[in-house]
């Protein structure tokens, strides 16, 4: 609803805009906001430092901006303390999710204006019965002056091929006063009045005072990517879920369960265990939901979200050294019992399509059920025996032997996938493993057909343990070294594949199927993002991983080097959408960062594995 806030700086009427050609410095500090730093030009050679600090208010929809205007301290070149100059500030506000974009045409010229009530100093903005913008400043005045700015263009949204022009309405003005030392707040909330308490702008106003304009002081990175996690769970009625990335994600199963791991490698435990039970009650006949609306959970396209379910609990079990969990209630049904109903049932063959094949203890997954085959047919189909189904197929075999130690049947088939997977993915010339064997329903994995595309996702067959023979590990671990970009890997290698993978649409092939490489994430969505969102476009969630095989691969001594890869994420962390990580970047240099510019997954995971990573001897 609040889209932006343009702003400028007035002194006996020279108006300078508050923007990019006058920033001076800008930082961030974990709890505290943004700050930005300006020194803005007054007339006659003189200037003023401005610095804007903005924050949301804790558990509230709502934020504050500061404008703090610093004293002048005698400094030559500063505007004398004693002479205000005008703070305007012009808010645009919308009304929309985050997949649209507003036009005036279609008849928001017309409800916004008159959706608008205003008073001496904001104005509330009530375009719908169940939502309410209201903003404000503590100091100044408001000034009724509604406008439009037609056609505002978003270079990103044409970039990714969306529409990328939007109309934005502006109800009015703010106008402030600022001597040296001053400060102005404004506030916006959503349908939670008098929210922005001095209780949280003080520190605030302190914030923007400091004068401090380096940025030596720096948080741990642990404490900077847990503070990243926490921002990623979200209240779902009684229960918890987890926001997948900002801006336009929202909750999805698989995600969830994988972003647990991080949460309980993050010291909270209280929060996986509520998401846990949250998905645990959903399960039916070994299927858990590909996401959840409220208690609705439908969708259950997805032969992964069950496999990370078990290994998230395996987790939790060990960080609480406990296995009271497998007695917590779940809708009426122990947590064992839930695992339990989700083994047999693949096994049997579950109502949705995934079914083990007793001859090879392998699982099949339908077309579309795996993370990366989610675009398929744009993309990359993968029905069959995709391999980290395997792998996640047999860390929940050895969660299960230890919830019915008395049933051999968990362990003889842990063992048999173990050898499966040696027998039918590993490619011995070229050194890793198949990422699928591709093959139709009912078709046994010994009939399937291996393909040669050197993919990430054999890496969880090292740390999930289902590879457990070293030499094979580090052979895989070396080719998968050929995927690494700075801080990501790719989905694909850049080479020429044996197996076609045809990226075809409405009849017409969009690639060179045999060498189907795609390095830039970019056009439209169709014809251009999706055929590289797995066939070269590299992945924040899954690099850790990569690290964590390395140190798994090599064993002691292997830590310092597994740690120094990882750190090379830490510039995506300290640029961009500041202590965080963005979902995917190019394959090709320079790997510009794309998708969403905050992916929980890419935080969770990176916190999981830099945890171990710094606490295994041999640091």
């Amino acid at each position: 609803m609040f889209t932006r806030c343009r702003a400028w700086i007035v002194f006996q009427g020279y108006s300078t805009e508050i923007n990019g050609d006058c920033l001076h410095h800008f930082d961030y500090e974990i709890g505290r906001g943004g700050r930005w730093r300006y020194k803005i030009p007054t007339g006659q050679g003189e200037h003023i430092r401005l610095t804007i600090t903005a924050a949301m208010v804790p558990d509230k929809n709502a934020m504050a901006l500061v404008f703090y205007r610093s004293p002048s301290e005698e400094n030559p070149g500063r505007l004398s303390d004693d002479q205000p100059v005008r703070l305007i500030l012009r808010p645009d506000v919308e009304d929309r999710s985050f997949h649209d974009t507003t036009k005036a045409y279609t008849g928001s010229e017309h409800l916004f204006p008159s959706a608008l009530t205003t008073h001496d100093q904001g104005f509330n903005f009530t375009p719908a019965s169940d939502r309410r913008l209201e903003m404000a400043v503590r100091q100044g005045t408001f000034v009724h002056e509604p406008q439009w700015h037609y056609m505002v263009h978003r270079p990103l949204e044409a970039e990714r091929g969306l529409d990328p022009d939007s109309d934005l309405f502006s109800p009015g003005y703010f106008e402030s006063s600022l001597t040296g030392g001053g400060h102005e707040i404004l506030s916006a909330d959503i349908s939670e009045p008098d929210v922005v308490q001095a209780g949280f702008t003080d520190p605030l106003v302190q914030f923007a005072a400091q004068t401090r304009d380096d940025d030596n002081h720096q948080s741990s990175l642990t404490k900077v990517m847990t503070a990243a996690l926490d921002q990623f769970v979200v209240k779902r009625k009684n229960g918890l879920s987890v926001v997948a990335g900002y801006p336009w994600f929202l909750d999805w199963g698989r995600d969830s369960l994988i972003v647990v791991r991080g949460l309980i490698a993050a010291d909270r435990c209280s929060a996986a265990r509520r998401i846990l039970i949250q998905f645990g009650r959903f399960e039916q006949d070994g299927t858990l939901p590909n996401m959840i609306r409220g208690d609705q959970a439908d969708n259950r396209d997805t032969s992964d979200a069950p496999l990370w379910f078990f290994t998230a609990c395996a987790d939790l079990i060990r960080a609480e050294n406990s296995n009271s969990f497998l007695q917590s209630d779940c809708g009426g049904r122990p947590m064992d019992q839930i695992l339990l109903s989700i083994g047999n049932a693949m096994i049997a063959g579950t109502p949705n399509g995934v079914r083990m094949d007793p001859e090879s203890g392998l699982i099949f997954s339908p077309i579309h059920f795996t993370w990366m085959d989610t675009n398929h047919p744009a993309g990359t189909p993968r029905q069959g025996y995709p391999v980290e189904i395997q792998a996640l197929w047999y860390a929940a075999l050895d969660v299960l032997s230890t919830i019915d130690p008395t049933n051999q049947k968990w362990a003889s088939l842990a063992d048999q996938v173990q050898k499966s997977m040696i027998r039918y993915f590993y490619r011995e010339k070229s050194g890793y493993l198949a990422d699928c064997l591709h093959s139709d329903p009912g078709v046994p994995a010994k009939n399937a057909d291996p393909d040669d595309a050197l993919r990430p996702n054999q890496l969880f067959a090292v740390t999930l343990g289902a590879i457990d023979d070293q030499n094979i590990s580090q052979h895989i671990v070396t080719a998968c070294h050929a995927l690494i970009v700075p801080g990501a890997i790719r989905s694909l290698a850049d080479r020429p594949v044996r197996r076609p993978i045809p990226v075809i649409r409405h009849g017409r092939t969009l690639n060179d199927p045999h060498h189907p490489y795609q390095g830039r994430y970019k056009g439209d969505e169709d014809t251009r993002r999706k055929p590289a969102y797995h066939n070269g476009t590299a992945w924040t969630w899954v690099f850790p991983t990569f690290c964590e095989a390395w140190a798994m691969a090599w064993g002691e001594g292997a830590n310092e080097t597994a740690r120094i890869l990882l750190s090379s994420a830490i510039p995506f962390i300290r640029h961009g959408c500041v202590g965080h990580l963005p979902e995917i970047v190019d394959g090709d240099f320079p790997h510009h960062p794309r998708g969403c510019d905050a992916q929980a997954w890419g935080v969770s995971e990176f916190l999981r594995v830099w945890r171990t990573l710094t606490a295994r001897p041999g640091k």
